[in-house]
């Protein structure tokens, strides 16, 4: 072992310096290749999934169970949350579909189509909803709601022809809002749980847009005027989103469900409300990044491999002496190995320090702006230590064969070249 270690570090102090450095850059630009284009690629999912907990779901929400319109018996639940010191803040939402028109006349002039839109009419706590959420962020014209707007109403800017994201996409059945901005007024209709349809006119008083759904493609007012509307149920929320004191989500979630008993409304945690078909689109990402990884492996395997046999075959003839003067094989082969062995750790060090130290707070600190999220960098200290070890199997065994395939050819062949 002793020779081995000996033969290695010489190899590696004689050998050319440009190559040494041009292998071990191969080597780094491999290991960002493992963890840094997988984790952009998987970090524009977990940009959304951040989003959708910080800016609408929070660290747990309540929704009703399948069926239901609202959560059950949501005055005690509502109070519950009050004195669960595991809590740090919640948001009680109202919501009803409802049509709101443009135009205030009643027919739209000609053959054209109404100037109306529908969606989700959410009843909120200006207060509360800033102190979760930071809801005033979302405004891009106009003003937050105060309490006591009942006569205001925020409008999602996909709701809006001028601002939509589907606003060039010919979708059957969609409706938008056209010319209509803040200061605007428009004619909500509700559908009644009572069966007649309700009307309210509002002055629009922002625009809110977010790459998160479930508040660019709503409309927002003051809850307490909801409910003045939909008098039927007026005390049953929609939803409640809560966010955890630190450390404390596993027993705040554990204390909501057991408090729940036996009433079935749905309580998840932020990643299982997450819409499904994001979660496909997550699993998708990681398959591309592990195909593109593997491509990488195999170049990086493939160059390790020529750089030690084109070492061990141009050095044949000193190896057969080598092994004429009583060197055992195994020590040759160990020199060789130790060699691929040290390009392929080199390169992962200087691969976690530029990931780690340099990338890494760059995209925390400056998202890739994607139309659906902020895209990060997700890499994280245990799937880099699975990479590393992944990437040193890989160069070990790249070292390794052609060492072999040398150190066995026969002793005298090797030393006359042969």
């Amino acid at each position: 072992m002793q020779v081995g270690w000996f033969l290695a570090n010489r190899q590696i102090r004689r050998s050319s310096k440009w190559t040494t450095i041009l292998i071990v850059f191969i080597m780094v630009l491999t290991f960002l290749n493992l963890v840094v284009v997988s984790g952009l690629l998987v970090g524009l999912l977990t940009g959304s999934f951040e989003q959708f907990r910080k800016n609408y779901s929070g660290d747990i929400l309540i929704t009703p169970r399948p069926g239901r319109e609202y959560i059950e018996e949501s005055p005690q639940v509502l109070a519950y949350l009050k004195a669960d010191p595991n809590i740090a803040a919640f948001s009680a939402r109202y919501s009803s579909l409802a049509t709101v028109r443009g135009s205030l006349s009643e027919n739209a002039p000609g053959k054209e189509k109404a100037n109306q839109a529908g969606g989700a009419i959410v009843g909120i706590d200006p207060v509360v909803e800033e102190r979760l959420t930071g809801f005033s962020k979302f405004i891009i014209k106009g003003e937050m709601l105060k309490p006591g707007d009942d006569n205001y109403i925020l409008i999602g800017a996909n709701l809006i022809k001028e601002y939509s994201s589907f606003a060039d996409v010919d979708i059957p059945g969609l409706e938008l809002l056209k010319k209509v901005s803040v200061g605007d007024k428009v004619r909500a209709t509700f559908n009644s749980p009572k069966g007649e349809p309700v009307t309210k006119e509002y002055v629009i008083k922002g625009l809110v847009k977010s790459k998160v759904d479930q508040i660019s493609q709503r409309m927002f007012v003051v809850d307490s005027g909801l409910r003045r509307i939909l008098t039927a149920n007026e005390w049953e929320v929609q939803e409640i989103a809560i966010n955890a004191k630190p450390n404390a989500q596993t027993a705040a979630l554990t204390s909501i469900k057991t408090f729940m008993g036996d009433r079935l409304n749905r309580v998840q945690t932020s990643a299982e409300a997450i819409p499904a078909f994001l979660r496909d689109v997550e699993q998708t990402f990681n398959i591309l990044g592990n195909a593109l990884s593997s491509i990488a492996l195999v170049v990086a395997s493939i160059t390790i491999f020529i750089v030690i046999f084109i070492n061990a075959v141009t050095r044949r003839k000193f190896i057969g002496i080598m092994k004429g003067i009583g060197i055992e094989p195994r020590a040759i082969q160990f020199a060789y190995v130790f060699q691929a062995l040290f390009y392929g750790i080199t390169g992962s060090i200087m691969g976690l320090i530029i990931t780690f130290g340099f990338l890494k707070p760059y995209f925390d600190a400056n998202p890739i702006d994607f139309p659906f999220s902020d895209g990060v960098l997700a890499a994280t200290a245990s799937g880099s230590a699975i990479r590393v070890g992944i990437l040193l199997v890989v160069t070990l065994l790249a070292g390794f064969i052609p060492a072999t395939l040398i150190v066995r050819r026969n002793t005298l062949d090797s030393i006359l070249g042969r």
